[in-house]
């Protein structure tokens, strides 16, 4: 499978690193079936360890297929859900985003959030999104909701004529269902590579942090094409490597859509996890792998969070358009 072997091999020596930990979390797959039990995401192997025998061994198309990693994707989420509904903090916490925290540079959003806001960086990094686009009365998706946060975003500072959120995580739909009831939002339990949507049924279309876990990026971006009614606009915010951001981009350009805002928000993002990726960890359990907790959340010194102070990962904000006319 060239295309697996392709995209693995362009994830940096981290990534392979937290893939890896992710296909081997035994405990984390065999507890998630509980739903009232707190599971631990301790890894059964340490391939990242100094002295395992598989540590610098590469993954390849033969090892995992698109399939078994979009599994293994949806375990790990499935037991991040979990955890967090079987705390005190579940009832509350529908990000995981990394947050925003404004600095010198230009601030896109309109909006200003009281001091004491809860969730107030993750919220932050929404409304940067969006920006002083027009939500009211347009049909909005949200691919890769998680646990309701641009959902709840949107509901709270705009009047949409609906909203629609999916997600390859079972428990991340339930919690949505659970905690977000609003007559005009449905949450689908889907595949972001295979959108359960008919052809132009959106204006709108979101992805927050989400798409660096999709397997196959490109039928993403050709679905999020395809769902988006003609003058559609794509809200797309992710962490990436910087060496793929070309490729991306030009692929984005090859299915037709044409870009419309740039930025780069990692210094941003940084100053937002100088602020909360630690305390943050307070929210899992305390038996959990610190290591993979640690990059999840990208706290300060983190592998994750060094990749983005070094610029080998940037955090960007784009706002793409599908033409009017197509």
């Amino acid at each position: 499978m060239p295309e697996v072997s392709e995209r693995i091999a362009g994830l940096s020596d981290n990534k392979r690193r937290l893939l890896e930990r992710l296909l081997q979390e035994k405990a984390a797959s065999a507890a998630v079936a509980d739903k009232h039990k707190p599971v631990s995401f301790v890894a059964t192997g340490s391939p990242a360890s100094k002295t395992s025998s598989s540590a610098s061994k590469p993954l390849s198309g033969e090892d995992f297929s698109l399939n078994e990693v979009k599994a293994n994707y949806k375990r790990f989420y499935d037991a991040v859900n979990t955890q967090l509904d079987s705390s005190v903090f579940g009832a509350f916490s529908f990000f995981l985003n990394y947050g925003y925290v404004p600095d010198f540079s230009r601030q896109y959003s309109s909006i200003e959030l009281p001091d004491h806001f809860i969730n107030k960086n993750s919220v932050r990094l929404v409304l940067e999104l969006i920006g002083e686009y027009v939500l009211d009365d347009q049909r909005i998706l949200d691919v890769g909701c998680g646990r309701g946060g641009t959902v709840f975003v949107i509901k709270q500072f705009f009047k949409p004529h609906s909203i629609q959120g999916l997600d390859l995580s079972s428990n991340a739909i339930a919690s949505c269902r659970a905690n977000h009831k609003y007559d005009n939002v449905r949450f689908h339990e889907g595949d972001a590579e295979k959108l359960p949507f008919s052809n132009e049924e959106f204006e709108i279309v979101t992805n927050v942090e989400s798409s660096h876990s999709y397997p196959n990026v490109n039928a993403f971006y050709a679905e999020v094409f395809r769902v988006l009614a003609p003058g559609g606009c794509f809200l797309y915010t992710d962490l990436m490597p910087v060496e793929t951001i070309a490729a991306n981009l030009a692929e984005l350009k090859r299915i037709g859509f044409v870009m419309e805002l740039e930025r780069d928000i990692t210094r941003n993002v940084l100053l937002s996890c100088d602020e909360v990726a630690t305390t943050r960890v307070s929210a899992f359990d305390s038996g959990n792998d610190q290591n993979l907790m640690s990059n999840f959340l990208a706290t300060p010194g983190s592998q994750v969070y060094e990749d983005m102070r070094s610029k080998r990962w940037s955090y960007r904000i784009y706002r793409f358009r599908k033409p009017a006319v197509v």
